[in-house]
This record gives structure tokens, C-alpha cells and sequence, in this order.
């Protein structure tokens, strides 16, 4: 039987940074989307080629491209690998086993990495009530859709969707939410605890739209609060939320060192033009993926 709602969060879909570099129809529909995805069969996923999930909500391919670009609607059309989606439950302050909720695949396959997590939550938590068989159950039982699979020697992911995106692997609770909804925390973190996920959150997305491997965003982001400390590079990822640097990573520590005394600021005219050359940088790398 499916469900007649999911659920939705105003906090979530304001502050994920993916959607906010959305316009207002994108953002449309996106919710289309969701829709689809929250009747589809598979819950969270659809296997259709792209073209297709356009003509159902009734939109231009190039409307789906531009959430697929920008890390909202995440996967791969026919013919083209789809990377797996990596979900870390967290305990406490202690990561559990990497599940692969979405195995490496060729397309075409279009999922929401929000609404599959919330998924696998869902039915762990309704196996572990029925039958008291814990993680295994839900595993086992959505594995022939390569779901719940845990990977044996998987590197633990980065911070960040992703979309996903990202990338797309999810590390834990605290990945980027894109306004699907979900089943609420069971354990409610402290302050300190949720502005640091806020922080992953918002690095990792300017990291990896400035051309960051995924693998290296949550080394890098770590050595710059061990060499900086925590409110310096939080004062400098909102710096770069803002201005959305073709080079992330360069203009971060360059932030935190200008934020700690060991560099100066630069004159408004080296400001200027150092914001002309990242927009030029921007333009050309978005015009460079419209033409693919």
C-alpha cells in the first residue's frame, strides 16, 4: 500500500544549499519530481530515462539537467554508470557500518538521496518492531534491488550530499537534506554538535561545486579547523556560501588566514578583479557543462 504524504521540512528545504542555487521553477519542479519518486514502486527512485520523467511533469530536459548539475536530482541516464550512494548510520557520536543504498550501476537511474536514506531508516526501524531482526532484515530484504548492502572495505564517505550530492554518498544523519522530508532524529543533538554538521554541510557543497574530490572535502575541511579552529573557518565557509569561489578550497584558506592576522586583506581593486576572474571561471565551467 503507498503512502499518501511524505513528510516536509521549511527548515531543510531553505538552508540546503543545493536548492538555493535553484530558481523558483526549478525548485517547481523538483517537487514535481518528488512526487514521482514518492509514487514510484522502488520508493525514492525511478528508472526511467531522464527524458521521460520531463515529459511526466511536464518540463524541458533542460530544467531536469540543470537539478541533475546542481546535485538535487541525483543518478545517471541510459547508458552512463551511476556511482553508489553510501549511507554511514551514526549512534551517538560513533559511525556504524557504510551501507550501499544505491550499488555502482549503469542507468538509467534517478533517485532522491534524502528519500532513500529515509527509507532504509524506515524499515530498519519497522523490522527491528515487527521482528527484532535489527539491520539484517531491512538489508537482506532490499538487496535484490542492490539497497542495504553493506560494502566490506568502503572508505568512509565524505560530508555532503551531494547531490546529493552528492557526490552522492551520505556519511550519516547529518547529510544534506533536500527538502524531502524523513523520519525526525531519534536523538536530538546538542548546539555545538548541530552547528558543526551545518558546517560540513555548507563546506562540502562549495567544495565539491568548486571542483573538490568528494574524497578530499572532509580531509581538507578537518586540517583547516585543526589549524584555525572551529569559528574562524565557519566565519570563512560563509564567506564562500556568499561568493561561491571558482577555486573553493584556495579561497577557504586564504579566508582563514586573512580571519587569523596571517594575511592581509586584499585592496578593493585586487577584490574586484579577483571576483571577476571567479565568475568568468563559473560562467565558463557552466557553459562547458550545458554543452555536454
Amino acid at each position: 500500500m503507498r503512502r499518501p504524504s511524505f513528510q516536509f521540512y521549511p527548515g531543510d528545504w531553505q538552508s540546503n544549499t543545493n536548492l538555493r542555487r535553484c530558481s523558483h521553477a526549478e525548485k517547481g519542479i523538483w517537487l514535481d519530481v518528488m512526487c514521482l519518486l514518492h509514487d514510484s514502486e522502488e520508493y525514492g527512485v525511478l528508472r526511467w530515462a531522464l527524458k521521460e520523467i520531463a515529459q511526466a511533469v511536464g518540463c524541458k530536459l533542460a530544467d531536469l539537467k540543470a537539478l541533475v548539475t546542481k546535485g538535487v536530482l541525483k543518478g545517471a541516464d541510459a547508458g552512463a554508470p551511476c556511482e553508489a550512494f553510501i549511507y554511514v548510520p551514526r549512534s551517538g557520536r560513533k559511525d556504524g557500518a557504510p551501507v550501499t543504498l544505491i550499488a555502482t550501476q549503469e542507468g538509467p537511474i534517478w533517485y532522491s538521496s534524502r528519500m532513500v536514506r529515509d527509507e532504509y531508516v524506515r524499515t530498519i526501524r519497522g523490522e527491528s518492531s515487527r521482528f527484532g531482526e535489527g539491520n539484517d532484515a531491512a538489508s537482506k530484504g532490499d538487496a535484490k534491488h542492490g539497497k542495504g548492502v553493506a560494502p566490506k572495505d568502503a572508505p568512509k564517505p565524505p560530508f555532503g550530499d551531494g547531490s546529493s550530492t552528492a557526490s552522492s554518498s551520505s556519511p550519516s544523519d547529518d547529510s544534506v537534506p533536500d527538502g524531502t522530508g524523513g523520519e525526525p532524529p531519534a536523538k536530538a543533538k546538542s548546539p555545538e554538535e548541530l552547528a558543526k554538521a551545518e558546517l560540513w554541510r555548507a563546506a562540502v557543497s562549495v567544495l565539491e561545486q568548486g571542483g573538490c574530490p568528494p574524497s578530499q572535502c572532509r580531509t581538507f575541511m578537518g586540517k583547516l579547523v585543526q589549524d584555525y579552529t572551529f569559528p574562524i573557518v565557519k566565519d570563512a565557509v560563509a564567506a564562500a556560501v556568499a561568493e561561491q569561489p571558482a577555486d573553493a578550497r584556495e579561497y577557504l584558506k586564504a579566508c582563514c588566514q586573512r580571519l587569523k592576522g596571517e594575511r592581509k586583506a586584499p585592496n578593493r581593486q585586487e577584490a574586484l578583479e579577483a571576483n571577476n576572474r571567479a565568475v568568468a571561471e563559473r560562467l565558463a565551467a557552466e557553459l562547458e557543462g550545458a554543452a555536454q
